[in-house]
């Protein structure tokens, strides 16, 4: 099939076809091969009708399928996989309790669930927020006040799916699946909202107010932040949730919530559910799960966390959209939940990962990388390239680099908002940065390192500077 370019003409000579650019991209960007080969993928092509093939490469699996393209897929065991978005799944973490090896499925495990999850997980789920962030607080969240759902970007589109006609703000850089996910929906108009390096990208309340102020009624964003590794504080949350009580919604993405470096690894996780007046009457729809903070990413199992109303249509709309979670994977789950457990479990997963944090940020210095900020959350360092050789000071070319090496990182590239139809890709703000990931376990993060080093030896960057010279 000929591929027909913005501009272009057909071979019979028809009228050109648009392909959603808003111009042409520049020299240097057609010069580049990665570069060319990204826009490409998110253009697509017209192989099949009813098919848009640009959803079909997005994010993090366009980054797995250039690896595959280098081997990953046939020996994944001999990559460093500093792309993922998961952290370690083993057993090995001291302090840390034992995942199930097992599941006992009874009779009512075969049944279908309840599109809302069973009670007895609500129940458990709103019995963690109330003991660790409700205590002595007369308002208290019931099972009726939570709904499980499977896997996090589930219950971000059952969110998307109740909400009314509005403006939807959400920050970048920020998890690449927001804008795949907003982009499904028609009943409310998406507004990306940049954040300053010069400020470490941290959120304001002034911010807020400003976006509130131009109409914006709905603000979703993850705290701890990805990809930055950056948290709003408690004080700084609850100020920016008095900002926006009885005048905007706000859908708070706390699924790394549990890696929290700012408390000295008490276990301490800081969440909106801390600051909430009224959990039925404020505007704030939490999200978490198993996911990230117990590192079992396999479980699908999550949850949204938030005023009974909105809760009971995020619930019912799981009906025509998911069919609702696993039943024996939450009845398994129930028994994780128990306060004093979690609060141990959040003191072992702190320690770990803020060892590994400090690890990587020693290689990357020593190797002569400027940090910007060293990150106090989550378990990704947003890297800048910046000082590196024009060959490799860009996302998209480190990231084509390190495959030679058998290292996935992912480029910055993806944390912007659509930019390879937007604009320039050499002109986004996050074209000098890749996203690392610290959530491999010790091995793969030396590994990965390594072949960071080796990469810069090829190309001669920091000679004299760091140790890799």
């Amino acid at each position: 099939m000929t591929s027909i370019r913005a501009g272009e003409q057909k071979p019979d000579g028809a009228s050109s076809v648009s392909t959603g650019r808003t111009h042409e991209p520049s020299e240097k960007e057609k010069n580049s091969d990665i570069h060319t080969k990204f826009r490409e993928a998110h253009e697509g092509h017209k192989a099949h009708a009813g098919l848009d093939p640009s959803r079909a490469s997005t994010g993090v699996v366009w980054t797995s399928e250039r690896a595959y393209e280098h081997g990953f897929l046939d020996h994944p065991e001999e990559w460093a996989n500093l792309g993922q978005g998961a952290p370690e799944v083993e057993d090995d973490i001291k302090g840390s309790f034992p995942r199930p090896t097992h599941i006992d499925i009874n009779m009512t495990g075969r049944e279908y669930g309840p599109t809302a999850g069973i009670k007895s997980m609500r129940e458990a789920v709103a019995n963690l927020y109330n003991a660790h962030h409700r205590k002595g607080k007369d308002s208290q969240y019931s099972w009726e006040n939570v709904c499980i759902v499977p896997g996090g970007r589930a219950g971000l589109i059952r969110i998307a799916a109740v909400l009314g006609n509005a403006y939807l703000g959400f920050f970048i850089p920020d998890y690449t699946a927001y804008n795949e996910m907003l982009s499904l929906f028609r009943s409310f108009s998406a507004i990306p909202i940049p954040l300053s390096k010069e400020d470490d990208y941290h959120i304001h309340a002034d911010k807020i107010l400003d976006e509130i102020k131009r109409g914006t009624s709905v603000i979703l964003t993850s705290n701890p932040r990805n990809p930055t590794g950056k948290m709003v504080g408690s004080a700084d949350l609850g100020e920016i949730q008095d900002m926006a009580r009885n005048r905007a919604t706000l859908i708070m993405d706390e699924f790394y919530g549990g890696y929290n470096y700012t408390t000295d690894c008490d276990g301490t996780v800081i969440s909106a559910a801390d600051n909430i007046q009224d959990v039925n009457a404020d505007d704030i729809l939490i999200i978490d799960g198993l996911t990230k903070r117990f590192r079992l990413p396999g479980w699908r199992i999550a949850w949204v966390v938030g005023p009974k109303e909105f809760i009971k249509a995020i619930g019912s709309c799981g009906s025509y959209l998911d069919g609702g979670c696993n039943v024996p994977f939450q009845e398994a789950a129930v028994k994780m939940l128990e306060p004093n457990n979690v609060r141990k479990e959040m003191i072992a997963l702190q320690h770990h990962f803020r060892d590994k944090r400090d690890y990587v940020v020693k290689r990357l210095r020593d190797m002569g990388f400027t940090l910007d900020y060293v990150p106090d959350s989550t378990f990704y360092l947003w890297l800048n390239l910046v000082e590196l050789p024009e060959a490799i000071n860009d996302g998209l070319s480190f990231f084509e680099a390190c495959l030679e090496e058998k290292v996935i990182v992912v480029p910055g590239i993806f944390f912007d908002l659509n930019p390879s139809k937007r604009r320039d890709l050499f002109d986004s703000p996050c074209h000098h940065y890749v996203r690392v990931s610290y959530g491999p376990g010790m091995a793969h993060l030396t590994a990965g390192l390594d072949g960071f080093e080796r990469v810069l030896k090829k190309h001669d960057a920091f000679a004299g500077k760091g140790k890799s010279s």
